[in-house]
């Protein structure tokens, strides 16, 4: 459930803030520090702040569709899938890869280790998975925040 009265930067903080993870605290001093919560996304939520809403959506979304995923790779994912559209100076130099890929080189850069799943479900979520890697990984996490993600930006 989205909690009413608190703004976007303040839930996006607190689900984060919560994460007891390695390189977490650089992520939330990077998304303070650069535009993620005053830029729009590229082709929907194309307005101020509209990065920070899709991904804090997107996360709801997830939330409700599949309440069995772990919690805290929902936020992960959900919240920072979209992270490469973000600019800090120190930071516009990482990749200029695909669009997730450069979220996960970001996220590695700022100290933050991902799973497995975490690192293709971001650095994929705008494409299907290659059937090599579907051997591999549980792509459960992938399909959820592409599908989230897909359906967040039509609501736009």
């Amino acid at each position: 459930m989205c909690s009413t009265g608190i703004s976007t930067k303040q839930q996006v903080i607190s689900l984060l803030s919560d994460i007891n993870r390695k390189g977490m605290d650089n992520v939330i001093a990077y998304l303070e520090r650069s535009d993620y919560f005053t830029t729009h996304c590229h082709h929907h939520h194309h307005y101020e702040g509209g990065l920070a809403d899709h991904s804090l959506g997107v996360y709801w979304e997830m939330r409700a569709s599949a309440p069995e995923l772990p919690d805290e790779s929902c936020r992960i994912v959900a919240l920072l899938h979209d992270l490469c559209t973000t600019h800090l100076e120190e930071y516009d130099d990482i990749g200029h890869h695909r669009h997730g890929l450069r979220s996960v080189r970001l996220l590695e850069a700022l100290g933050l280790t991902l799973s497995n799943e975490e690192h293709l479900a971001i650095s994929k979520h705008m494409h299907h998975v290659p059937s090599a890697e579907r051997g591999l990984l549980s792509t459960a996490l992938w399909y959820w925040l592409h599908h989230c993600d897909r359906r967040n930006a039509k609501t736009a």
